[in-house]
């Protein structure tokens, strides 16, 4: 192997980069490079003033041709050695130049494309780098084997990907029961009016179901489809290795734009929408939601506006047209009259209400605890979930559906947060009448929320006993 591949590079070393044979009559020229004299004479003829040379497009300031006969009498030697032109048949897939009939000799590494001494001279390849078909086809063979690692390495994590996504329908499976479940324990709480919202909330799990496992299957055949493009890549660099050096050259550039144009596929991930199993629990399953999940909510004065009194035992906040003078706490208010309440929610179900009376200008909802200082600054409200009460009635945006349109009265208005379902539903109690219900994805923690209207009537934390 090591014979053979030392003498294809010796016979590659005394061919002429034009003719793309032994050389014959060798010439050099004033770069440095050696030509059949015929060849370098042809390449030149009609040219004053500027000879460039086929290889490396030096400008040889006149066509002085140096006859070598030492590598003349390399040549010679060449070839009556094995492998040498002395008896051998014509080269196959010998290309020409249609335009100009001279043989396509040079490698524009570039545009990856043939070229003939004089298509190397055009405009559009000036500047690019040239090198005789020879030399590009060994550099692109090594080039070559050299991907054959890392493609390997592709398929084998694309392997392992498709492992893992054949592992969603069981994961599928399993969050589909966890929800009908939970849809289940809900249900036995609800009377036979319900009857009919069970069988829609049912059928809308269905049918996300279906389409989640058409994505799930198309992705995997996507990933299948992926992995056996890189098996045939593999295999064509495999046959690549027994092909002349003029089909590998005329071949590589569709490999390399093959190689390129191929992208693995994307996770898809398995999230079933909230919205799709679930519904607003109702009148005597929100009471049983009520006694289970009531939290004894207070005030966090260190987040209260200067404009907000606290009371003592942290229920109570009312707004004063005098500015207290605070302490400059980062997590405090200092545009909106506003304060957070405690304890921080990070999961589960929570439920506090809240005496509005009737006061004619409040909001209430939930915030993201870590909230920075400019966000706290800002006039509009940014990291928080709430239901406002203004002149032109209730307000909460976000909602659908929009909130009803009730009747401002003294209330008192109830708050049931689910942080995994992503919802916030507001209730008129006692009535527990469903005003509206928020929807988002909540990944952080959060603290109950008032906004406090500039009007000195209070909003009171309703306790256990109330």
């Amino acid at each position: 192997m090591a014979l053979q591949a030392a003498l294809e590079s010796f016979h590659a070393e005394t061919k002429c980069p034009v003719c793309l044979e032994e050389l014959t009559d060798p010439v050099t020229v004033e770069c440095g490079h050696n030509f059949c004299r015929c060849c370098i004479q042809q390449s030149w003829a009609g040219l004053e003033g500027r000879f460039p040379c086929p290889v490396c497009r030096h400008q040889c300031k006149e066509p002085h041709l140096q006859s070598n006969g030492q590598l003349r009498r390399i040549a010679e030697i060449t070839r009556r050695l094995p492998g040498g032109s002395s008896g051998k048949r014509p080269r196959p897939g010998r290309t020409c130049c249609d335009p100009h009939g001279q043989d396509l000799s040079l490698f524009c590494e570039d545009d990856l494309e043939m070229l003939c001494p004089q298509c190397a001279q055009a405009p559009e390849h000036g500047g690019h780098r040239l090198s005789p078909v020879a030399e590009a086809a060994s550099h692109h063979r090594r080039k070559l084997r050299g991907l054959v690692g890392p493609l390997k390495r592709q398929l084998e994590e694309v392997q392992k990907l498709m492992s893992e996504q054949s592992k969603q329908p069981s994961a599928l499976r399993q969050q589909m029961e966890r929800q009908r479940q939970k849809l289940s324990s809900e249900l036995e709480h609800l009377n036979r009016f319900l009857e009919l919202q069970q069988q829609t909330a049912v059928s809308r799990l269905a049918e996300e179901e279906e389409i989640l496992r058409e994505k799930l299957s198309k992705n995997i055949e996507a990933f299948s489809n992926y992995g056996s493009t890189l098996k045939s890549l593999l295999g064509k660099i495999v046959q690549h290795r027994a092909i002349s050096d003029t089909e590998l050259i005329t071949e590589v550039k569709n490999f390399y734009k093959k190689c390129d144009s191929e992208m693995s596929p994307s996770i898809l991930s398995v999230q079933l929408k909230t919205d799709t199993c679930n519904f607003p629990p109702l009148c005597s399953a929100l009471q049983i939601l009520i006694k289970e999940f009531r939290e004894e909510v207070i005030l966090d004065p260190e987040t209260a506006h200067p404009n907000l009194v606290v009371s003592e035992d942290k229920t109570c906040v009312k707004f004063s047209k005098r500015k207290q003078r605070l302490s400059n706490c980062s997590k405090r208010f200092t545009v909106n009259p506003v304060v957070l309440g405690l304890p921080y929610f990070s999961s589960g179900r929570h439920f506090w209400e809240v005496k509005v009376g009737d006061k004619p200008e409040w909001a209430i909802g939930v915030g993201r605890a870590c909230l920075s200082r400019r966000v706290r600054q800002a006039s509009t409200p940014q990291g928080c979930w709430r239901l406002l009460l203004s002149s032109e009635g209730y307000q909460a945006p976000g909602a659908d559906p929009a909130p009803l349109r009730l009747e401002v009265k003294a209330r008192r208005i109830g708050v049931l947060l689910d942080y995994e379902l992503g919802q916030l539903s507001f209730y008129d109690m006692p009535e527990s009448l469903h005003i509206c219900t928020l929807g988002d994805t909540f990944t952080e923690p959060l603290q109950p929320y008032f906004y406090v209207g500039p009007h000195s009537k209070p909003i009171q934390i309703c306790t256990a006993m109330d």
